[in-house]
C-alpha cells in the first residue's frame, strides 16, 4: 500500500477506534436486551471496533483481499446512516446528512485508488461485507428514534377565561403569602420561613423537531416560542391567567385564603407531540431555610438531604421518579446525574396518587407541596439518556451553592431526558394537561388560637 494511502486509512481506522471507544464508555448501559440502546451502545460500539482490529490483523499479514473488504465496510455503513438518516430525521439532518455523506464518498474513492493495480476486482466476500456493513449503518439511525411519547394527559377542557378587571400591572399580590409574576406564570409564596418560587406551566426549554438529537437543531426550533399572556382577569376568586405559544396554556390562582393551602392550576393543550430534551411540568426554588430536606408521601419516614450537585461530573445528583410497575424511587447518581444510581428510599404511587412532597429545615417540617395530577400524566418509558432503569419522568432536587443554607432548586418534569448523557428528546402526547399544586405551610398555629394560648407550642407534623 502506497505510503499516502496507509497514512490515511491508518487515520479512518484511529478515528473509528477513538470514537468507538468513546461511545461505548460514555453512553448509558443498564438496558434490557430488547432495548434498542442495548444494541447500539452496547453492542454496536465492539462491531466496529472488531471490524478496525480485522483490518489491522490483515494488513499486518498483507491479507488484501482481507483487508480491502474490511475498509470497504466504512464507507458502506456510512452512506446508508446518512441517507436512512435524513429519512429519519428529515428537518434536523435536511443539510447535515451531506457531511457523512461526503466522509463516504471519501472512504469509497481512497478504497478504490488503494487498491486499482494490487487486487482482483471485488467478488461476492467483498460485496457480501458491503452489504451487511450497509445494513448496519441503516439500523443505526432508527435505534436513535425516540420511544413513543407514553405521557398521559387528562384531557380536560381548558377553563373558560373569566371577565374581571384586567390586572393594572404585570405583577400583583393575592395576599400576605402570595406575589404573582403575571408576565411569566410564576408566583412568591410564603411558606413559613421559606420563600418558593414556583413556576407551574407546561414549559419546553429544548425542543427537536422530528427526534433527533435537540443539540443539531437550529436555534429557532431548539427553544421554540416563548408563553406570551393573552389575558389576565381578576375577581373574588382569585386571579386567571391565559398564555399562548404555539400550545394554549391557563393558570388560575385562588386568593390567599391565610392559614390555608395556596392553589395553583395550571393547564396546557398540546395540538401535536412535542418532543423536547429539556421541559418542565413544574420548577420550584426553595429560600430562607438552614439546611434542607425533603420526604415523599410514598417513603414520609425517609428524609432526603437536599445536597449540591455538579455537572457533567462530581457530586452526584439526587432525583426521584415513578416507574411503569407504580414503585417510587429516590435515587443519587454515581457521577453528576450519570448512572447507575444507588437507591436512597422508596414506596408506592399509584397512577392518580396524589404526590406530597414534604419540606424540612433541619429537624422542623415547614412546608408541604402536593401534586395532585402529576403521577397520573407521568410517562414511564426508559429514558434513553438515563439508563439503569430510569424512566423519562424525573424530580430533580439540588441546592445551587456549596453551602447547606444556599438555594435550592426542585426540577419536576413528565417526560425528559435531563439526567444522564446526551441531547436526546422524548415526547409530550397530544392533549391537555393539569398541573394543580397545593402548597401548604406546617407547624403554623391559626391567630386565634395563638393568641388564646400564646405559650403553647404548636405541634409540627
Amino acid at each position: 500500500m502506497a505510503r499516502p494511502w496507509r497514512l490515511f486509512w491508518l487515520l479512518v481506522l484511529s478515528l473509528h477506534a477513538v470514537a468507538a471507544s468513546a461511545w461505548w464508555w460514555l453512553t448509558p448501559g443498564g438496558f434490557p436486551f430488547s432495548h434498542p440502546r442495548f444494541w447500539s451502545n452496547s453492542v454496536a460500539p465492539l462491531v466496529v471496533l472488531a471490524v478496525v482490529v480485522a483490518a489491522v490483523m490483515a494488513a499486518r499479514r498483507e491479507r488484501l483481499e482481507r483487508l480491502r473488504a474490511s475498509l470497504a465496510a466504512f464507507p458502506a455503513a456510512w452512506c446508508a446512516s446518512a441517507l436512512v438518516g435524513r429519512f429519519v430525521f428529515p428537518i434536523t439532518l435536511g443539510r447535515l446528512f451531506v457531511v457523512p455523506l461526503i466522509g463516504a464518498g471519501l472512504m469509497a474513492g481512497a478504497l478504490v485508488m488503494t487498491f486499482r493495480r494490487k487486487v482482483p476486482a471485488a467478488g461476492w466476500p467483498v460485496w457480501g461485507v458491503v452489504l451487511v456493513a450497509a445494513l448496519f449503518g441503516a439500523v443505526s439511525p432508527l435505534s436513535q428514534r425516540p420511544p413513543e411519547p407514553d405521557t398521559r394527559p387528562l384531557n380536560l377542557a381548558l377553563p373558560e377565561t373569566v371577565s374581571g378587571t384586567i390586572a393594572p400591572s404585570p405583577n400583583g399580590r393575592l395576599g400576605e403569602r402570595l406575589f404573582v409574576h403575571v408576565g411569566d406564570g410564576s408566583a412568591t409564596v410564603k411558606a413559613g420561613g421559606l420563600t418558593l418560587s414556583v413556576q407551574p406551566l407546561l414549559r419546553f426549554l429544548a425542543r427537536s423537531p422530528d427526534g433527533c438529537l435537540t443539540i443539531l437543531a437550529p436555534p429557532a426550533i431548539r427553544e421554540g416560542p416563548d408563553l406570551r399572556l393573552t389575558s389576565a382577569a381578576q375577581d373574588e376568586n382569585g386571579l386567571s391567567l391565559t398564555y399562548r405559544a404555539d400550545y394554549d396554556a391557563t393558570l388560575q390562582v385562588g386568593p390567599d385564603a391565610g392559614a390555608g393551602p395556596i392553589v395553583l392550576e395550571s393547564t396546557a393543550r398540546l395540538t401535536r407531540p412535542i418532543e423536547s430534551h429539556l421541559n418542565s411540568f413544574c420548577d420550584v426554588e426553595v429560600s430562607g431555610h438552614k439546611r434542607l430536606a425533603l420526604s415523599f408521601s410514598p417513603c414520609p419516614d425517609q428524609r432526603i438531604e437536599v445536597r449540591p450537585a455538579d455537572y457533567p461530573v462530581g457530586r452526584p445528583l439526587r432525583f426521584a421518579y415513578m416507574d411503569a410497575a407504580g414503585s417510587f424511587h429516590v435515587v443519587e447518581g454515581t457521577s453528576g446525574e450519570k448512572g447507575p444510581f444507588r437507591e436512597l428510599a422508596g414506596g408506592r404511587l399509584g397512577r392518580s396518587e396524589p404526590l406530597a412532597i414534604t419540606l424540612h429545615d433541619g429537624d422542623a417540617a415547614v412546608a408541604r407541596i402536593t401534586l395532585d395530577d402529576w403521577s397520573a400524566q407521568a410517562g414511564t418509558a426508559l429514558s434513553p439518556t438515563a439508563g439503569w432503569g430510569a424512566p423519562v419522568n424525573a424530580i430533580e432536587f439540588s441546592l445551587e451553592g456549596d453551602a447547606p443554607g444556599s438555594r435550592a432548586a426542585i426540577y419536576i418534569t413528565l417526560a425528559g431526558t435531563s439526567v444522564g448523557r446526551g441531547w436526546d428528546c422524548v415526547g409530550h402526547a397530544v392533549g391537555t394537561y393539569r398541573n394543580r399544586l397545593r402548597i401548604e405551610t406546617l407547624g403554623v398555629r391559626p391567630a386565634a388560637e395563638a393568641a388564646r394560648n400564646p405559650d403553647l407550642k404548636a405541634p409540627l407534623p
